[in-house]
């Protein structure tokens, strides 16, 4: 909500609110994922295993990292967007 309140606040063209709606999009889509994976671990193998335990890690690393390129990606875009102003 920050991101979108902030492109808004500072009156982003189309390209820019192109690469804030995909970084979102990205982030939901990874969260997305990791739920599904750890409802499908969880329903495989209900008891403790590590092979289950590294799928989970995995998926969750997978919405880090999808966190992390969205918040450069917002980063760069709010930079830009004051830098030219």
């Amino acid at each position: 909500m920050l991101a979108v309140t902030a492109g808004a606040l500072l009156h982003l063209p189309a390209a820019a609110w192109a690469v804030l709606v995909l970084a979102i999009g990205m982030v939901l889509f990874a969260e997305l994922l990791n739920t599904a994976v750890e409802a499908v671990v969880d329903l495989v193998s209900p008891e403790d295993h590590p092979l289950a335990k590294q799928a989970k890690d995995v998926a969750a690393a997978a919405v880090l990292i999808a966190a992390l390129t969205a918040l450069a990606a917002g980063a760069s875009v709010a930079v830009w967007a004051v830098w030219r102003t």
